[in-house]
């Protein structure tokens, strides 16, 4: 069936749909995850309910908790707690549901309040919960900076401190009061035996934990009071209330912390996380299998893997968003290793989207490419450097935002911190900035294209260049070989470029014959007439007959090299392959060694390489047949062939004189 199945509709899956197909399976993967996770939280709640309230228990009326700083104007004093027997009946039944909740009478015990008290407390930390002032991590606000507190990986609270004062005091007290909670947490102290109250010491407000009962506390050290931290008056404007409800407040929230973190630890907990764990890590694997067993029915077919939008790497993204989220539920279920869960759970989904994003950008630049160097208008711009330059901006860019989500800092203040690394980072990508000036060097100038013919000796490079990009130069050489030559070699050092070469249309034959300089003379009579029935000369030389009265000697008598220079003049004008210009010589060089070069300087018509060599051979093919008409020899140096001629000769010669010394 699953045969049938593929065969019917695999050939129709384009290469957009099988990238939904694996997006959807993953995200559907990551919402089991989150939902387990949530069920996982709800049959475990953070806080329950003390054991030790009864519904019918008696609340006793409040008491001031402990006197308001005097220094202090904007501190308020907790309001004093009405009786439970108001006039009006309805706030009666309400205050007796709310001394109901188990919320209410877990802050009515703690701090020894009433209900309406224990109702405010509990408003306000609600209301500074839903504004998202206990989960800053570290910032500015306003004239103020603030770092939090940290136990087990997880945000206690923020402490703050005036803008203008010096950043390490503020870090120093943060890493104290996690010394604390971590010590406390260490000797796996039940939260349950001990109390965290404000108190004033030397006229501040201050959190101190102290046993409740002090027999109940094996370690001796911990039956005393500890102080835990002060509250400052920037710490009440962070949260923007008073300092007396600021540190009852915070009480609490510290108290929930080490609950949390004591429950954690626990053997039931941490063998139930283990079960958990071991269920997310199945399903973990499921879902990969499925997604590598889809990928027979969702590839595309050969003509859409070419599709811009088709890119294999993108399947990778899949297992990535199944395989970071489920170890993130698995990892933060544990108390030491709580933050590094969080962190994966919280940039998973950030950058596996800018990481699609980046690679469906590539692909764009891809298809920019390609586009570019097949138009013959583009091809003298090098497009590759421009796009690889935007490239490394775009994949740098990426990075720092992958790098600011997961450090929760603004991009701003990456980029400034980059930006004073500049001189190192101009070090680094010291090639690509040399390579990219080059690359616009080379495109204002117009120096090389891609298909030009270059040749640079130095690098070994003899050939066309198919690639121009950031960082090299790849030219395709004669015997198939590529030469990579660095892209600012091309400004510093010198090449030769053909390209003119093929725009002009004509490539230049610069060839010599050597002639034998003891065959060279001046014409006779008979040589004359023999020239005069040639072709491209003849009429030439009978003009030349009529004058009659030269003398040998006279300048104007004519040479047998003379009238084949003529000769070969005329026989490259009359050729169909040969350009009249630019430059049209057939001339004399300096004699050498090995006789007197005839040079011929011509261009050709046709710049293909095989045609211009068949020109050319065919050009001197006819010179060297028709040297011998003009009784002049071509010189070269004596070959294994005349050598054994001069012996045979030489022999010859030895027979005769023996014959004729018989003779006598």
């Amino acid at each position: 069936m699953m045969y049938r199945l593929k065969k019917r509709f695999a050939p129709q899956l384009s290469s957009t749909f099988s990238l939904k197909l694996c997006i959807i399976i993953s995200l559907l993967t990551c919402f089991l995850l989150v939902t387990l996770s949530s069920v996982t939280q709800a049959q475990n709640p953070v806080i329950a309910p003390s054991p030790n309230l009864e519904e019918t228990e008696e609340v006793v009326p409040s008491k001031k908790v402990y006197p308001s700083d005097p220094n202090l104007e904007e501190t308020e004093e907790v309001p004093p707690t009405p009786s439970l027997s108001p006039t009006n009946n309805q706030e009666n039944s309400q205050l007796k549901e709310a001394a109901k909740d188990p919320e209410i009478q877990e802050l009515m015990k703690r701090f020894n309040v009433g209900v309406q008290e224990a109702i405010k407390l509990r408003d306000k930390k609600n209301e500074l919960d839903t504004l998202g002032l206990f989960s800053l991590s570290s910032g500015q606000l306003g004239n103020l900076q603030y770092q939090a507190i940290k136990l087990d990986g997880r945000i206690v609270m923020p402490v703050a401190a005036n803008l203008e004062d010096d950043k390490n005091i503020l870090r120093v007290r943060v890493k104290t009061i996690e010394n604390t909670l971590d010590e406390i947490v260490k000797r796996n102290i039940n939260p349950d035996d001990i109390k965290i109250f404000p108190s004033i010491l030397n006229q501040e407000t201050v959190l101190v934990i102290s046993p409740k009962n002090q027999s109940g506390i094996a370690d001796i050290q911990v039956r005393q009071k500890w102080l835990l931290m002060t509250i400052t008056a920037a710490d009440s404007r962070l949260y923007g209330i008073p300092i007396p409800v600021l540190a009852t407040i915070s009480s609490h929230i510290v108290h929930e912390a080490l609950e949390v973190s004591w429950k954690a630890r626990q053997p039931h907990s941490i063998l139930q996380q283990g079960v958990i764990s071991f269920g997310i890590l199945i399903l973990m694997i499921i879902a990969s299998w499925l997604l590598l067993a889809s990928q027979k029915y969702v590839l595309p077919g050969k003509k859409h893997k070419k599709s811009m939008f088709w890119n294999r790497r993108l399947l990778l993204i899949g297992h990535a968003i199944i395989w970071f989220p489920g170890m993130g539920f698995i990892l933060r279920g544990f108390p030491d290793s709580y933050e590094i869960g969080f962190w994966l759970l919280e940039n998973t989904f950030t950058i596996s989207i800018a990481i699609i994003s980046f690679l469906l950008i590539s692909r764009i630049l891809d298809l920019i490419v390609k586009f570019g160097e097949a138009q013959e208008r583009l091809k003298i711009v090098p497009v590759r450097v421009f796009v690889q330059l935007f490239y490394i901006l775009v994949a740098s860019l990426f990075i720092l935002i992958i790098i600011a989500n997961s450090i929760n800092q603004p991009l701003t203040n990456i980029l400034a911190t980059v930006g004073a690394g500049s001189a190192i980072l101009m070090l680094i990508f010291k090639d690509s900035i040399m390579g990219f000036t080059a690359g616009l060097q080379l495109a204002a100038n117009r120096m090389v294209a891609l298909g030009d013919w270059i040749e640079m000796p130095k690098y070994g490079a003899d050939g066309f260049i198919n690639e121009v990009n950031l960082f090299t130069v790849k030219v395709l050489n004669w015997d198939n070989t590529i030469t990579s030559i660095p892209t600012y070699a091309l400004i510093s050092d010198s090449f030769k470029n053909w390209r003119v070469m093929f725009e002009s249309g004509v490539r230049k034959i610069q060839r010599a014959v050597y002639i034998d300089m003891t065959s060279i003379k001046f014409c006779d009579q008979e040589m004359l007439e023999k020239f005069s029935t040639m072709k491209y000369i003849g009429e030439d030389i009978k003009q030349h007959l009529s004058n009659n009265n030269l003398e040998p000697t006279d300048e104007k008598f004519l040479t047998n090299i003379g009238v084949f220079r003529a000769y070969v003049m005329a026989y490259l004008h009359a050729h169909p392959k040969v350009s009249p210009g630019p430059y049209f010589l057939v001339r004399q060089l300096h004699p050498t060694a090995h006789g007197l070069p005839i040079e011929i300087y011509v261009y050709s018509n046709d710049t293909a390489w095989a045609h211009y060599e068949e020109i050319q051979s065919g050009i001197f093919d006819h010179i060297l047949c028709v040297i011998p008409q003009f009784d002049l020899r071509v010189f070269q140096s004596p070959s294994s062939y005349d050598l054994g001629t001069l012996r045979m000769r030489d022999k010859l010669i030895e027979n005769s004189s023996d014959l004729s010394m018989d003779n006598y």
